[in-house]
């Protein structure tokens, strides 16, 4: 099977001829696409390349250009470039840089699978003609990276790995490394990246920072360096360049290592602008012990995804984990409790209590270095189902999601660090509270006048907070100050005035006698209420009528 990658800015011919060329049954093809030169760089880095369809003119890069990289990595690559101009310069161009062939656009299908099966042909032609022992050499050589990739992640992954293996690939790839000697394992990664950086970008500084470890390591010891996702890791061996050390080379290079890792940290800080944690393992590591270590480590900085940046852990890590064993069940009691008062004030709209309080309980989890990976999805998932739960309880989930995105709500591994979850979470959160804004004004301003209406109905009674509260169906505290914040006075006093205004109108009514308009005002007897109208008015109820009579 034969790889090829298609490149142009137009998408439409780049998605119609990978349509055509993915459907060919003869011949058999690996199809690769991208819309610009940059994006077919990065799938020229992962996978040999045999025929290279490109545009002439791209923006950034053009095919000319990208053809002399291709050319670098992949001699044997053919190419064929497309373009909409018939310039002979292009044309001329094109032949120095030894083109397979050059289609003017717009083109058919029958031109370009008939152009694909020739440059097949002629890659058959040419592969039949070699040496077949030189050819294997030359294809092991291109491809020394990629199987130095595919035997490091055997190595650290694979549990049934053997020394066997670890001696032939060790022999065949020539890595700077003795399958006899004993290793030490060391893994890095970027605290946190900045907002923006893309993953070509990403990766660029990956290897930038291996730089810089190497540089510091690189006359120390031997070792083989390997990147995969967020991860660095080095398989380090005593004895320096050409030289072979012994056990005790070994335990005197651990303890340099760690003594250097905290320049290596600085330097990375001070020429990339980026904070990177490390672990390493304890000395004299077996081959075979690599993937159980790797696995190891790997969660150790997992759990050290908290505020402290710049981690070093070193060899007794997991005694420091069991250190922290008794703050880690603080932190889940502190995490349920938190969420229950988040809840709280999400439900009553309390904006800046609720910013301040995610704050702090964000805070407090990223103070602990060693947080266990299975709490930290406990705290994402009940923080996750509040505001899910929120969101469709009032129904606006879709109104939210034509506004962000809240697919951070479904994956933890979506996020990088508690920074930017606590980011995601505070975002959601805002948009939520402006949303519902309006909604919980008018709800306040419902609950206020069912008070009322409610006072109003039932002076005859003795009422009170607790049962207007159990009426409303709210707390009493929160009952009370909302009221007090909407009505500019406090319940009691509401519910003095009415009965003030209901009795003055009462008592101006024909044939109703003081002892009546008492009762229909939830007082017992004559004293009481004329004690209290008189307190609040400045004259007896008989009084009132007679004046106003």
């Amino acid at each position: 099977m034969h790889n090829i990658l298609m490149i142009d800015d137009e998408p439409i011919i780049v998605d119609s001829l990978y349509r055509l060329l993915s459907e060919l049954k003869e011949p058999a093809l690996q199809v690769w696409k991208a819309y610009s030169a940059q994006e077919g760089l990065l799938v020229m880095e992962q996978n040999r390349i045999d025929v290279l369809v490109t545009d002439v003119r791209m923006p950034g890069m053009s095919g000319l250009e990208l053809c002399s990289l291709v050319r670098s990595q992949w001699p044997g690559c053919k190419v064929i470039f497309l373009s909409g101009y018939s310039e002979f310069e292009y044309l001329q161009t094109a032949l120095r840089q030894d083109a397979f062939d050059y289609l003017l656009k717009p083109i058919d299908d029958e031109t370009v699978v008939e152009a694909i099966r020739k440059v097949i042909l002629q890659i058959n032609k040419e592969t039949q003609e070699e040496d077949e022992v030189s050819r294997a050499g030359e294809q092991l050589h291109k491809a020394h990276d990629l199987l130095k990739r595919d035997f490091m992640n055997h190595l650290l992954q694979e549990k049934a790995l053997t020394m066997e293996r670890v001696h032939e690939q060790i022999q065949t790839l020539q890595l700077p490394v003795s399958p006899d000697g004993r290793l030490i394992l060391m893994i890095g990664r970027v605290d946190r990246w900045p907002n923006g950086y893309a993953a070509r970008e990403k990766l660029l500084l990956h290897y930038a920072i291996g730089n810089i470890v190497e540089e510091y390591i690189g006359q120390a010891c031997k070792f083989v360096s390997h990147t995969e996702g967020r991860h660095l890791t080095w398989i380090l061996q005593s004895g320096g360049p050409g030289r072979h050390g012994s056990t005790g080379d070994l335990l005197q290079l651990h303890g340099h290592l760690t003594k250097m890792l905290g320049q290596i940290q600085a330097s990375i800080q001070q020429f990339l602008k980026l904070s990177c944690s490390f672990v390493v393992s304890g000395p004299e590591i077996d081959w075979l012990q690599l993937q159980q270590t790797y696995v190891s480590l790997c969660d150790l900085l997992q759990r050290g995804i908290g505020l402290d940046a710049d981690i070093i852990l070193v060899d007794k890590a997991e005694a420091l984990l069991a250190h922290h064993h008794h703050e880690t069940e603080l932190l889940q009691q502190e995490a349920k409790r938190n969420v229950y008062q988040l809840v709280h004030l999400l439900e009553a709209g309390e904006q800046d209590s609720f910013h301040e309080l995610l704050a702090r309980f964000f805070h407090s989890v990223q103070s602990s270095v060693f947080l266990d990976y299975g709490l930290q999805a406990e705290i994402f998932s009940h923080l996750s189902s509040m505001f899910l739960s929120y969101m469709n309880a009032r129904r606006i989930t879709q109104t939210v999601g034509l506004q962000m995105d809240f697919e951070f709500l479904f994956s933890f591994s979506k996020h990088s660090d508690w920074f930017a979850l606590e980011e995601s979470f505070s975002q959601l959160a805002k948009l939520l509270f402006s949303s519902t804004e309006v909604g919980l004004k008018e709800q306040k301003k419902e609950i206020v006048e069912k008070v009322d209406a409610y006072i109003n109905k039932s002076l005859h009674q003795n009422i009170s907070l607790e049962l207007l509260a159990k009426h409303i169906h709210l707390s009493q505290s929160y009952l009370s100050r909302l009221y007090h914040t909407e009505k500019g006075c406090s319940i009691s006093d509401r519910i003095k005035d009415l009965r003030l205004a209901r009795a003055k109108e009462l008592l101006l009514e024909d044939g109703l006698k003081i002892k009546e308009v008492a009762a229909q005002l939830g007082f017992d007897n004559v004293p009481y209420f004329t004690k209290f109208f008189k307190k609040h008015v400045g004259v007896t109820p008989q009084d009132y009528r007679q004046s106003h009579k």
